[in-house]
């Protein structure tokens, strides 16, 4: 079935990805994936605020995941199983880049990494050939797994890197028409295998275990300090016994009351009473379980 999917394809036949520029080329991108989710069935909605989302998407499928990658059951039990169908959601996250020397370059900063495994990156080569386009479609927890197999850290480099931290190790093979990040197959991401990836409904019923198993992925990755070429060794453990012992200490929902008790003393005494009640406002909208991976309704 899959194979006789086309996706992406291009839904606006009298225009080509070349035709735009940089100042227009986010928006027009934007469009293309949500028709292209469309094809697949998805209902797509567009966020009212930028807070690093670019499109939601929802689609009814069955809980045991035998809903076909271009197929909705809203309102329908599953053809299969006869189970009553899930709503599953996906904050969906677009990144576009034209190849360079078949390398697609792209930026990730740590604020791009949210611990809900229901986000996905679309991360979308808009001329991988002259008639070729590809999307590399994976959840956050895919992407943090990724790294972790294959032994190598986006977050921990402490040196200076040019071109805003871009990441430059994704390359397409075109004798092989095959993608790597670093000699590291990236094909089970690819067009139609990455959106049967983010369309399992695992996620969706095990929400609270998968947002903890993502938070603990991110942890291993980006509370860690890399010597890079300007520090020893030694040096580096240390600082990585210390982060360990921290991340362990704040770890515990307590721990973490105890230590903004301690701040909003601190401020009290030593702020003026406008930055002090700012302050106050900030931890409200900061809950435990945003930090420890939960659900938790102790601000």
């Amino acid at each position: 079935m899959t194979d006789e999917i086309k996706f992406p394809t291009n839904p606006f036949e009298d225009i080509q990805p070349t035709d735009f520029n940089k100042l227009n080329k986010k928006h027009v991108t934007e469009d293309f994936v949500e028709e292209n989710l469309r094809i697949l069935a998805w209902e797509v909605y567009s966020p009212f605020n930028d807070t690093g989302i670019d499109r939601i998407i929802v689609k009814n499928v069955c809980k045991n995941g035998h809903t076909k990658v271009n197929e909705n059951l809203f309102d329908k039990k599953c053809p299969v199983c006869n189970s009553e169908s899930i709503t599953i959601t996906r904050f969906v996250q677009i990144k576009t880049r034209e190849l360079k020397d078949y390398i697609f370059g792209f930026t990730l900063k740590p604020k791009d990494i949210r611990i809900d495994p229901r986000h996905v990156y679309f991360l979308y080569s808009d001329k991988t050939t002259e008639t070729q386009q590809d999307f590399f479609i994976l959840s956050v927890k895919d992407y943090l797994e990724f790294f972790i197999k294959a032994n190598s850290n986006p977050f921990a480099p402490t040196s200076f890197r040019k071109g805003n931290n871009k990441l430059n190790s994704l390359k397409y093979n075109p004798s092989m028409n095959k993608w790597s990040w670093s000699g590291h197959s990236w094909e089970s991401y690819r067009n139609i295998k990455g959106m049967i990836r983010i369309q399992s409904p695992i996620i969706d019923i095990n929400l609270k275990n998968e947002i903890i198993a993502t938070r603990k992925l991110a942890d291993k990755l980006q509370r860690v300090f890399s010597r890079g070429r300007s520090y020893d060794l030694k040096t580096e453990t240390k600082v990585n016994q210390f982060l360990n012992k921290k991340t362990v200490l704040y770890g515990s929902k307590n721990e973490i009351l105890k230590l903004r008790k301690r701040m909003n003393g601190f401020l009290e005494e030593n702020c003026d009473k406008e930055t002090y009640e700012s302050s106050l406002k900030y931890f409200e909208n900061i809950k435990i379980a945003d930090i420890l991976g939960g659900n938790d309704d102790e601000d």
